[in-house]
């Protein structure tokens, strides 16, 4: 191995340097003399060239005496750890400041341990860097045995203030230490750090930030910005950069102000960022355009602005706010496509066929005009029949044509079979306070698949294009489901009636024929959750597997980048393609593939994080509604299992409770290997997923979305047949018992109104 060598015979310093970038761990002088065949005499001098090297800053002495690049982290790094994954992956960081990209360490526990660690937890982990600033580590041992940082309400206790905490796996009763700099009354949120035991004393923490009243609007969305550390507030350096921004001219621009784009969101939206148009070919088929906002004339590579998108990866939606990714300069002004104002976009051009096959497409950068900003309902009532296109402003024949061609796009749609999962989104309705009403669920309207299948097919179009052009494309992928995970489905479907073979490789319509199975039947929300569950996590990579969901094997998002990181990179690298050998000044900029790899990394975890936030607020939010009916007994069906007791979906679907094994009758219950469920092995109650269940609602706690139960009657009897009657019993006996973390959500009566900061439609 040579890149060039020396007087002294050694490799040059470039060589050296670029051997130990590459390795996975920091490596020793001897396993730098082999990698360069160096001879046994060699090694004196390679050690004085590398403590030279160490001396000018361009290595670092790591323990064990190896060494490494000055801003790698050591072999063994003590971390901690900020988030848990729903597959229970953890992101952890160190606790030593390190120079350069800040490290992402994705972490697996140690089974041997026995013990997971929490968010917050100091952990010795052994490290392997996989490239760049990204590391994959096991960890050893955990450090502290309780997180750092904690959340949750102030309440009185018997020798002054004690913390609620918002965890719903926390437990402990901690005292809260005062602190005069931040005062704090009962029923505040606060933000709070573990201090070290003292002897047996208990725990205790010290208050370091009050989020407010808990009882007050947003206060449940400050606690999840807190909670999950999401940067909302913009460095002056950013919002310096928007001052004096305009609209661009037509120079190196198509002039498309005459064709009339529409654009078609919520009522509610404050964004506009793609707009769309559709006429009919003479030759059969159809003309689609969809013009998306051209952001990345605004915000240029390693400026403050870009700078804050990719640290914030993505705008997040919580259901009294949004945190928008980019300023309300240009998110809501000159990046949103507002009717009857020119906007600069770039603009996507697709030919297909009769049956939605994609037979021509091709991208510009352009100047647009929206002629009208349409929502979904108005769209939908006209589809219905129940309102005229003049009375919202749109004319007859753009609204014929866009359906016209959606039918085309949904005829390839069922031809491709994707995964077809019907799962309701929730959520909340506030009223004119800003105080929760009610938790709504929705299906998909066809004015809403429509914008849905219009984007998918520019996605497609985006990836493909830079495929084409040997461009390097950050994709959107969904790998297929874990064997492991689809394998608790066969006994579930055998349950309903439905088959799922085992063994074979699976595609969606395998379960398609599933979810259609349970279509209409009391059973339908179990089984899509149940579908849901067992699928991979959908990421962002240079790496194209395909998207498994949507079935297709060319996909990347394109379509929102206002409110997606991946989004705007997509539109560079289109940039950098159109530019024709030319070096534009809003495209990629050479990013080099490791670069591009840390990337598609962070912007995964945001949006996972964002996805979290969003959760744990609604479930907040639903269990203050529910709190209301603490004492109630309620019905409900049993959507999941777990050694520690049962997941209760209550009343129609809208607000999930935990059933702990305890409440159930006298009995020893055991958990079958596919996890779907429970049966004693004395009285023969059987709790499995789908019986209906009447349970009592013992406790409400709205600060860690909580919704305790208590059995009453139901499940049914080692038959199948199913069981009323009231509890037999307070305690039971526990069979692989681990602590509840059920999704509790809810809702309650109120002034209705529409919901703030709802998420724009999903496209995979």
């Amino acid at each position: 191995m040579s890149d060039g060598s020396s007087a002294d015979g050694l490799p040059s310093d470039n060589a050296i340097l670029e051997f130990i970038d590459r390795c996975d761990t920091p490596p020793s002088v001897k396993e730098v003399a082999r990698a360069f065949n160096l001879p046994q005499e060699a090694r004196a001098p390679l050690r004085r060239r590398l403590r030279a090297l160490a001396e000018q800053g361009r290595i670092a002495k790591q323990p064990g005496r190896r060494v490494a690049a000055p801003d790698q982290l050591p072999e063994v790094t003590v971390l901690i750890v900020r988030k848990i994954d729903r597959d229970g992956s953890m992101l952890a960081v160190p606790t030593i400041e390190i120079s350069g990209p800040a490290p992402s360490v994705r972490l697996t526990p140690d089974k041997r341990s026995g013990r997971a660690a929490r968010v917050g937890q100091q952990v010795l982990a052994r490290l392997r860097r996989i490239s760049g600033a990204r590391y994959e580590g096991r960890i050893m041992r955990i450090l502290d045995t309780a997180p750092r940082r904690l959340f949750g309400t102030v309440v009185a206790g018997r020798g002054g203030l004690i913390l609620q905490q918002a965890d719903r796996g926390g437990r402990d009763t901690i005292t809260l230490e005062r602190n005069g700099d931040i005062p704090a009354t009962e029923g505040d949120l606060v933000e709070a750090e573990l201090l070290p035991r003292r002897g047996y004393l208990g725990k205790t923490a010290r208050i370091i930030d009050n989020l407010g009243p808990a009882d007050a609007p947003g206060a449940f969305s400050a606690l999840a910005l807190a909670e999950f550390e999401i940067p909302h507030v913009f460095p002056d350096a950013a919002i310096t950069e928007t001052d004096g921004m305009k609209v661009p001219g037509l120079r190196g621009r198509s002039d498309l102000r005459d064709r009339p784009f529409v654009t078609i969101d919520g009522a509610d939206a404050r964004d506009f960022d793609d707009a769309v148009h559709a006429e009919p070919l003479e030759t059969g088929g159809w003309r689609i355009s969809v013009a998306i906002a051209d952001v990345a004339h605004y915000v240029r590579p390693k400026s403050a602005l870009d700078t804050e998108a990719r640290r914030r990866g993505n705008s997040v939606y919580l259901p009294d706010r949004v945190v928008p990714m980019l300023p309300e300069a240009l998110s809501n002004d000159l990046c949103s496509l507002r009717p009857h104002e020119p906007r600069a976009a770039m603009v996507v051009e697709m030919a297909i066929d009769g049956a939605g096959d994609m037979l021509e497409f091709a991208f510009r950068r352009a100047l647009i005009q929206s002629a009208a900003r349409l929502t979904y309902d108005q769209v939908q009532a006209w589809h219905d029949g129940t309102m005229q296109a003049d009375e919202f402003g749109a004319d007859e024949a753009w609204l014929n044509n866009l359906f016209g061609a959606w039918q085309a796009l949904d005829a390839a749609r069922q031809a491709r079979e994707p995964l077809a999962l019907n799962l309701k989104e929730r959520r909340v309705l506030l009223d004119d306070d800003g105080a929760p009403a009610e938790i709504v669920q929705r299906a998909q309207s066809a004015s809403q698949r429509l914008i849905e299948d219009y984007m998918i097919a520019a996605n497609v179009a985006a990836a493909q294009a830079l495929i084409r052009a040997k461009r390097p494309c950050v994709f959107r992928v969904h790998d297929r489901p874990d064997p492991d995970r689809a394998d608790g489905l066969h006994d579930l479907a055998s349950a309903v009636g439905a088959k799922l073979a085992r063994g074979q490789v699976l595609r969606p319509h395998h379960f398609n024929a599933i979810l259609a199975h349970v279509a209409g039947t009391p059973d339908e929300k179990m089984i899509n959750e149940a579908v849901l569950r067992s699928q991979s996590k959908a990421i962002y990579s240079i790496e194209n597997i395909g998207h498994f969901g949507l079935s297709l094997r060319d996909y990347a998002h394109f379509t929102s980048p206002i409110r997606r990181y991946s989004d705007l990179l997509v539109h560079r690298a289109l940039i950098d393609m159109l530019a024709a050998g030319s070096a534009p000044r809003d495209g990629l900029g050479g990013l080099a593939a490791p670069d591009l790899v840390d990337m598609c990394t962070h912007i995964s975890e945001t949006e996972s994080r964002a996805a979290a936030a969003e959760r744990r607020t609604i479930d907040r939010f639903a269990a203050a509604l529910f709190a209301g009916r603490a004492g109630t007994v309620v019905d409900g069906m049993v959507s999941g299992v777990t050694g520690s007791g049962a997941f209760i979906s209550l009343g129609d679907g809208a607000a999930d409770g935990f059933l702990p094994i305890r409440s159930l009758p006298d009995d020893y219950y055991v958990l079958d290997d596919a996890g779907m469920r429970m049966r004693g092995r004395h009285n023969g109650l059987s709790v499995a997923v789908g019986d209906r269940m009447d349970v009592l609602v013992v406790e409400v706690t709205p600060v860690s979305g909580g919704i305790l139960l208590a059995y009453v009657g139901g499940g049914s009897d080692g038959g199948g047949a199913r069981r009323r009657g009231k509890s037999a019993g307070k305690k039971g006996n526990r069979h692989n018992a681990g602590k509840p973390a059920g999704k509790p959500t809810g809702q309650g009566p109120g002034r209705k109104r529409k919901a703030k900061g709802q998420r724009k439609r999903r496209t995979g």
